[in-house]
């Protein structure tokens, strides 16, 4: 009990491994409430990370930690969407151990890649399939070698002492989770999409439970080439285009109102049939949980991300989803953090929702005391997921 009382309540260095930048923030906590320690970002090179410099990003991440008034060295990373593979399958039931076992040779054959040039590690969903109670849903999570190591040694290279490596989407889970903490929010179930430049992704929220999630290849990459494409420009253009619309869009944004309404009618005819099949997939996804837990819907559905301000997203994903929809920006926790990070580096912050992952990242080492009837090694996991 008295050791508790000497934990430290600053979290680890979240590092968010995007498309085109690293988020790096690290927030502390004091009497409940969380604030910002340290945060920066690092442009990544736009001819991708496969042919980026690993030497040049180490020093652009070196710098970055060395102006942003981070404490320690210990950091928890979280590679980009495209970098892991993420897939539900259903497994007999059986012990962790065993599990972890028939879940990297499942993962193995489902995501092509030999056993021992992957990393394989799974996530109970607590669904069990309908007329059979030997076999349960889980999700399958994987990254190969060659990928983990590409973003790792930039980092180690920098000074940095990776301690963990997880998806965004376990970490936007653990941010999202401070708000359903009592009891009488367990039953809480709510959809959070988060889209991001190089893809999305769709959860269920079954209280603090991550009950269900798809990655969907949805992003702002894929509405640049569309603008790209439909207005006949360079792909530069398209993006510079898109995020002007975006800053006006985002109500932290200290920017003003997009100005061309010719031009931003233009850019939603080009990306309206990718809105389109993105909120199809966004139904399909709740429609699914729907059947496989047969419990309460998701009562809301909250937006999130980088992209998340996409014009019309909003509407469109309301109308055809028939539930309320939501911005992370909107409230607590992470919308109070952005006028601190906003005062670590020169660059306005964005959306809150854009660091969700890098504050669930750091989150990790301050995810406390289990709850009651959570001691189980499949709740330790999902404390550490």
């Amino acid at each position: 009990m008295l050791a508790r009382r000497f934990l430290s309540s600053i979290g680890s260095v979240g590092i968010d491994i995007e498309a085109h930048r690293i988020k790096i923030l690290q927030l502390r906590e004091h009497k409940g409430k969380l604030f910002v320690v340290g945060a920066g970002v690092v442009d990544i090179p736009p001819n991708g990370p496969e042919e980026a410099d690993p030497v040049g990003l180490a020093q652009r991440v070196r710098a970055a930690f060395g102006s942003g008034r981070f404490t320690g060295r210990r950091c928890v990373v979280s590679l980009p969407p495209q970098d892991i593979y993420v897939q539900s399958a259903r497994l007999p039931s059986m012990p962790d151990a065993e599990l972890a076992q028939a879940a990297a040779w499942e993962a193995s054959q489902r995501f092509g890649l030999d056993r021992s040039a992957m990393e394989v590690d799974f996530i109970r969903t607590g669904a069990t399939v309908q007329g059979s109670e030997d076999r349960e849903e889980v999700l399958l999570i994987g990254a190969s070698h060659v990928a983990i190591r590409r973003w790792i040694d930039p980092l180690l290279a920098a000074g940095l002492r990776p301690t963990a490596i997880e998806t965004s989407f376990t970490a936007m889970a653990r941010a999202f989770r401070r708000r359903c903490r009592r009891e009488a929010d367990s039953d809480h179930v709510r959809a959070v999409v988060a889209v991001q430049a190089s893809g999305s992704t769709v959860m269920i929220l079954r209280g603090e439970e991550l009950a269900f999630c798809k990655v969907i290849a949805t992003g702002g990459e894929q509405f640049d080439r569309s603008v790209a494409e439909h207005l006949q420009m360079d792909i530069a253009a398209a993006q510079e285009l898109r995020l002007a619309r975006l800053a006006s869009a985002t109500t932290n944004a200290e920017a003003e109102p997009f100005a061309d309404p010719r031009t931003d009618r233009a850019v939603y005819e080009a990306i309206r049939p990718l809105l389109g099949g993105f909120v199809n997939e966004v139904l399909l996804c709740i429609r699914y949980y729907g059947v496989t837990f047969r419990g309460h819907p998701p009562d809301r559905i909250i937006l999130t991300g980088s992209e998340a301000r996409e014009p019309h997203l909003e509407e469109a994903l309301a109308d055809h989803c028939k539930i309320p929809v939501v911005f992370e920006d909107d409230g607590l926790p992470l919308g109070a953090l952005v006028e601190q990070i906003h005062s670590q580096h020169l660059r306005h912050p964005g959306p809150a929702g854009s660091w969700a992952v890098a504050a669930g990242l750091s989150l990790r080492g301050l995810s406390g005391k289990p709850r009651a009837g959570k001691g189980s090694a499949s709740a330790r996991r999902k404390e550490a997921a």
